[in-house]
């Protein structure tokens, strides 16, 4: 028998909305160049809506060119880089760093993210410009020298965990190396907004999602999955926003999606999620959300125990 997933926040779109400005108003936000910001800067510039270096800070610039971008494609004009934002970007926002290996030749959103952590760590790519080129690859492979990974020129699962800043030590298996060696291991990254799934010493799966907001953050240490559950039930919380709201069944509303993989912390787990535009943000009540089918694939690849590092 699961535990009840309780805490988690019904997924309405003010939701996006009210996160993206708490970032905005955190002190934290100015200060901390992130890579998505960088990409997104990197196309604004392209089109011609932002003049400014590209340095992967959110600030007033960056959500003045949104709204102006916003206001040329007919949308609503709210300076947030939502999802239907982020379809009009076309093409070149369909991929977030880590969702497919780079290489050159590929081109898009998350070859600017990469550009830009190569460039945050020493290893300059040249001119920020989406596109994967001989500069590009030179730079990655000077990076995986440096950080001692197999210099393929590739960017994938290990080369992203690597430019996110993630060592693996025991202290993220906790401690057991007998178990590191069978076990897999789930580390987050709340800032980077994305989950990697670790096979000892091996990042086997990289994705994007959301976490905590900034008046809800998603607790930080080592945990386990402690319950799972197949098409859970979504229960409201014990707080005054929920007091008026039913238990949702399994179904296409359900804001666990169809899978929950709750951690050692009461009423926070990792779970899908029906709200794809809260993915890439600091979203939620606490939990990580991940788009259904992801949630699925990690369901049937970790287990109850799976050791689960959060950063």
């Amino acid at each position: 028998m699961h535990s009840r997933p309780r805490g988690l926040w019904l997924h309405v779109p003010l939701a996006t909305v009210a996160a993206f400005m708490a970032l905005l108003t955190a002190p934290s936000a100015q200060a901390s160049p992130r890579s998505g910001v960088a990409a997104l800067q990197v196309v604004l510039r392209d089109r011609g809506y932002y003049r400014y270096a590209v340095d992967g800070l959110l600030g007033p610039q960056t959500v003045t060119a949104v709204r102006h971008f916003q206001q040329r494609r007919g949308l609503i004009v709210d300076g947030i880089p939502g999802l239907q934002t982020r379809r009009a970007l076309g093409r070149y926002a369909r991929h977030r760093l880590g969702e497919r290996p780079l290489f050159p030749g590929t081109w898009g959103w998350d070859v600017s993210e990469a550009q830009f952590l190569l460039r945050l760590r020493g290893a300059s790519p040249g001119r920020l410009d989406a596109s994967f080129g001989p500069k590009t690859e030179a730079a990655v492979r000077l990076y995986q020298r440096r950080a001692a990974l197999v210099p393929d020129g590739v960017v994938g699962p290990a080369t992203v965990a690597s430019l996110d800043g993630i060592t693996l030590t025991g202290s993220d298996a906790g401690g057991h190396r007998r178990k590191q060696r069978r076990h897999k291991i789930i580390l987050v990254r709340t800032e980077a907004h994305r989950l990697y799934l670790y096979r000892p010493h091996r990042a086997m799966r990289v994705f994007t999602v959301a976490t905590g907001s900034i008046q809800r953050p998603t607790p930080r240490g080592r945990f386990r999955i402690i319950s799972m559950a197949r098409h859970p039930w979504w229960y409201p919380p014990d707080s005054r926003w929920a007091h008026h709201l039913q238990p949702i069944p399994p179904g296409p509303g359900n804001p666990l999606g169809t899978r929950w993989m709750g951690i050692s912390v009461p009423g926070v787990g990792i779970h899908g999620t029906p709200d794809a535009a809260s993915l890439g943000y600091s979203a939620s009540h606490g939990c990580v959300r991940m788009r259904i089918a992801d949630a699925e694939w990690l369901f049937q690849h970790v287990r109850i125990g799976t050791p689960v590092s959060i950063s």
